[in-house]
């Protein structure tokens, strides 16, 4: 997967093209349609002018009211984004900053709560991945940014099953997630009991923490396809049209 994907910030540290990926066949996702980031609150005046050229018409900003009213997205003055407020907090995020802030979880403890918040995700927030696609799928609103705090978890797994649904194989989808790892932004929900080895350890982009979403969908559901058309409720028709946009 080409590095070239990257968008190098001085304010932001995982903003990346979703174009470029392999599907099934030959075919490759779109350059310039779908973008993933970690936080905007920190973009610089030569962020901005970046920002500015990848002509994004809208932003969908997965972080919860309070993470936004700490660090509010910092965007151009003169470009009209319109930005749409899709955030949650995953199901069991709470309790693992707890137990990595009591000092008493260690490395192996803290990836298997994060494994255990993955698994939620896709089954506890089903109405807002819901309302994410079906606002990609309104292809004036594209090219389109998709952030959290990190751009590593929530947005992570939003992209993930995107990236499914419109056939990548998982390989490719883990090999996007990976891109992840790396320096990242400073975060405030860590304190001075955490183990600083259990803090790296929720930071990265482990593999197993997204294959345990696409387990427990498969547990729920019996297969992703069951998921899409059961849960998410999207239609052959939608599919299609969501492969076309991203898809070339």
């Amino acid at each position: 997967m080409p590095k070239t994907r990257i968008i190098k910030m001085e304010g932001a540290m995982n903003f990346r093209d979703l174009g470029g990926i392999q599907l099934k066949g030959n075919s490759l996702t779109r350059n310039g349609v779908l973008f993933r980031s970690d936080g905007l609150s920190r973009l610089t005046v030569r962020d901005l002018k970046k920002f500015e050229s990848l002509n994004i018409n809208s932003i969908l900003d997965l972080r919860h009211s309070e993470e936004i009213a700490k660090a509010p997205d910092r965007l151009p003055e003169n470009v009209t984004v319109q930005s749409i407020k899709c955030g949650f907090y995953a199901k069991g995020t709470m309790q693992l900053f707890q137990a990595v802030n009591s000092g008493k979880a260690d490395v192996r403890e803290s990836k298997s709560l994060m494994r255990q918040v993955y698994a939620k995700m896709p089954i506890e927030h089903i109405e807002e991945i819901q309302k994410i696609i079906r606002y990609i799928l309104q292809s004036e609103k594209t090219p389109c940014l998709i952030h959290c705090m990190s751009g590593k978890d929530r947005t992570g797994l939003i992209i993930a099953i995107i990236l499914k649904a419109i056939g990548a194989p998982m390989p490719a989808i883990i090999s996007d997630y990976e891109m992840s790892n790396g320096e990242y932004q400073t975060v405030d929900v860590f304190d001075e009991g955490a183990q600083q080895e259990s803090i790296k350890a929720v930071m990265a982009a482990d593999p197993s923490y997204l294959l345990a979403s696409f387990s427990a969908i498969e547990k729920v559901y019996g297969s992703f396809d069951n998921y899409i058309t059961e849960a998410l409720i999207l239609t052959d028709s939608e599919l299609n049209q969501l492969s076309h946009l991203l898809s070339g």
